[in-house]
């Protein structure tokens, strides 16, 4: 079994340690430098582009945080690059070089954002785990996505994998779930054959039967987000083993 010890070590700054009205902005090369500085792990965001390079991005759409418009997945990445971000200087970039940034020190936690195809974009995947079986430094990845999670376990095994979950519902989800299947999303139970080492898993669900199960039973550290309020924090405390912290300092913030 891996020693993932590192994944628990330091709190996670969600999207690295931003700050809007500084010129900060999420998922950039100055928030990921304002981590490693305060010497947080970082968890990012990942999104494919038309010609299938890998892009350190939160958003589908371009309009929030740049001056662009439409998908991601419509532009390659050398369009994505002449775009400007909204309220910052910072480029947008790749997954290559945001390795390259923080070159192992401190852990990075990745999340992959699906596109919802049925053949669990694959080919994005394999791109992704060839890029991190170089990488020496920690890194693990997470999805919400089953069919991501089972493709990145066939071809890096050796790259841990997180399952995120929630059991936060819209209405709209009630109307068109039983509570059969509610109960199945609560337990995880189709992240089935993903073999996760970890759990990442909404604050405001906790405390919730699947993580709990896993935490419990199989010994899965629980990271938790986005924490952002004390009675977070306190939740977080109880019912998990990591945070994914935003808009406080949790070294200068103790509880």
């Amino acid at each position: 079994m891996q020693d993932l010890s590192w994944l628990t070590a330091r709190p996670i700054a969600h999207r690295g340690f931003h700050n809007k009205e500084a010129g900060i902005l999420e998922n950039t090369p100055s928030a990921v430098k304002a981590a490693v500085e305060n010497n947080f792990a970082i968890e990012v965001d990942l999104q494919q582009t038309k010609d299938g390079q890998v892009i350190v991005f939160h958003d589908p759409n371009l309009e929030r945080l740049t001056h662009g418009e439409g998908k991601v997945i419509d532009f390659d990445l050398a369009d994505l690059r002449n775009l400007s971000m909204r309220g910052s200087t910072d480029p947008m970039w790749t997954l290559q070089e945001l390795l390259d940034l923080v070159d192992g020190k401190v852990p990075l936690v990745i999340e992959i954002k699906t596109l919802n195809l049925a053949e669990g974009q694959d080919e994005f995947i394999k791109t992704i785990a060839n890029i991190l079986s170089d990488y020496k430094g920690p890194a693990a990845i997470k999805s919400f996505d089953p069919k991501m999670l089972r493709t990145m376990k066939d071809v890096a095994p050796q790259i841990p994998r997180g399952c995120i979950s929630m059991t936060t519902l819209s209405e709209n989800d009630h109307l068109h779930l039983t509570e059969h299947e509610i109960e199945k999303i609560s337990w995880m139970v189709h992240m089935a054959g993903t073999d996760p080492h970890f759990v990442s898993f909404f604050v405001k669900d906790l405390p919730a039967d699947g993580p709990s199960f896993l935490r419990e039973f199989y010994g899965l550290p629980v990271m938790t987000w986005t924490v952002r309020t004390k009675e977070d924090r306190l939740n977080a405390a109880k019912h998990a083993d990591q945070i994914v912290f935003e808009g406080f300092n949790p070294d200068e913030d103790p509880l």
